[in-house]
């Protein structure tokens, strides 16, 4: 078998393997035996084919990492999928911490005021933490 076709196997295999596991690295992985490959059609020796898909794996690991820690960068509030962010709910009493037990989504929570103390009254949902709704006017 020759050695392009060798190493487009593995450039294939390793492509695979990425799409499963959804990392960035393997696409580095995949295009050094691309370039391993082309530069077994153009009869490079074995050693320069190796040499190659070395230069092109680190070259991509090390793009690969600087974009990565770019897009964390990018990464949107977590706040976003916060489904009950502006729900009304109804404060009927306040406990003496200045929490309050409300009634949402068929369940007890404690709610606290996002800024002061609770009274009782309408509020909207600012945010959850943990088991606690925040509330604000």
């Amino acid at each position: 078998m020759s050695d392009y076709l060798i190493w487009l196997i593995v450039a294939l295999v390793i492509l695979g393997c990425e799409m499963m596991l959804g990392t960035i690295y393997l696409l580095a992985f995949s295009a050094g035996a691309i370039a391993a490959c082309i530069s077994a059609l153009f009869g490079l020796s074995l050693t320069s084919q190796f040499t190659i898909a070395a230069i092109v794996i680190v070259l991509g690991v090390v793009i690969a990492l600087y974009f990565r820690r770019n897009l964390r960068k990018l990464t949107p509030n977590t706040q976003c999928d916060n489904l009950d962010k502006g729900q009304i709910v109804n404060v009927s009493s306040v406990n003496d911490d200045g929490s309050a037990k409300v009634n949402y989504r068929g369940t007890s929570w404690t709610a606290y005021a996002d800024n002061g103390s609770l009274e009782c009254g309408v509020y909207k949902i600012d945010r959850v933490e943990g088991t606690r709704l925040i509330l604000k006017k």
